[in-house]
């Protein structure tokens, strides 16, 4: 009886974590689909765009103008003694090796700078994250933030644009570097690492230089108001972008590796559930059949005693 009780035990707890297993992949998986779309489209929108600057650099360098001159975020400075890196992960587990797979990339970059004698300050987006790099890292941790429950959103975007811009341009850090997860399908994400300022363009490549005319021919631009202003303002939004890609990214590979995880566990647990039920009525059986034995062996010492007092009174008589 005691084991029937201890199975019982184990299939109550069995189900309650598949409910919550099947739950947690049908809300991470309502949230894929929700930021999966977003984030495809702010990939095209940022490459989009970084033809867009490309054709603009080609085009200033062959009227002699040094682009790099016009902007401070393609300025690099003199001297890269303090890096600033936006780590992203996530806020829970149950969601694979998602947070690892990242944090063994950030620590591996954190490690191989400070070797270099340069100091890495760390600012964390989403919370497992930052327990890992206090924990198992050299660098400051100088901020974290959790995610919302919305997920990515314009307001968070603009903050920490704020921040990154500000701490490139006034000193604070002379490169700005992010650690995230690429992600392209729920089986397909990467730990990626990628430098966000400041901001490079190939002037070299295929689309960049390429002749918007009729007959191939450059096409001569004119700016108004300004050449610097328009650069200014497109590599802002630029910026902007890269940061809510990066999020998008992120963000999408989490809901991803967790609706996969959980629906891995309800089917573990949807076997356990198959076993525990077989353990069950194979216990069943062998109570019912050990109760019906005890039943045939009362009634067989209770014929023998009747014969035996049946005898007893044959004989006396």
């Amino acid at each position: 009886m005691q084991k029937l009780v201890e199975v019982r035990r184990r299939t109550a707890t069995v189900r309650s974590i598949r409910s919550i297993a099947s739950t947690m992949a049908t809300v991470a998986s309502a949230k894929l689909s929700r930021t999966r779309e977003r984030a495809a489209g702010m990939r095209l929108y940022a490459e989009r765009m970084r033809r867009v600057v490309r054709r603009q650099q080609a085009a200033a360098a062959r009227d002699g103008i040094d682009l790099s001159a016009l902007s401070p975020f393609l300025t690099p400075h003199p001297q890269v003694r303090r890096i600033l890196l936006l780590h992203i992960a996530g806020d829970r587990g149950m969601c694979g090796g998602y947070n690892s797979a990242v944090d063994r990339v950030a620590h591996g970059f954190i490690r191989a700078r400070s070797d270099a004698g340069l100091e890495v300050r760390v600012f964390a987006k989403g919370l497992k994250g930052e327990k890992f790099l206090r924990r198992r890292s050299t660098a400051e941790v100088i901020g974290a933030a959790p995610w919302l429950r919305a997920g990515v959103t314009p307001e968070e975007v603009d903050a920490l644009f704020d921040r990154l811009s500000s701490a490139f341009l006034t000193g604070e850090a002379d490169e700005v570097w992010c650690t995230y997860t690429r992600f392209f399908s729920p089986l397909r994400t990467y730990p990626t690492l990628v430098r966000l300022l400041p901001l490079t363009f190939d002037p070299g490549a295929a689309d960049a230089g390429s002749g918007d005319g009729a007959d191939g021919s450059p096409l001569a631009w004119f700016y108004e108001p300004d050449l610097p202003s328009i650069l200014a303002g497109l590599l802002g939004i630029f910026l902007r972008l890269q940061i809510e890609d990066v999020l998008l990214e992120s963000y999408a590979s989490e809901q991803g590796a967790r609706m996969i995880t959980m629906k891995e566990a309800t089917e573990r647990a949807d076997r356990s559930l198959q076993e525990l039920a077989v353990a069950y009525n194979r216990l069943r059986r062998e109570l019912i059949t050990t109760d019906l034995l005890g039943v045939l062996f009362a009634s067989s010492l209770r014929e023998d005693e009747e014969r035996a007092e049946f005898a007893e009174r044959l004989g006396a008589g």
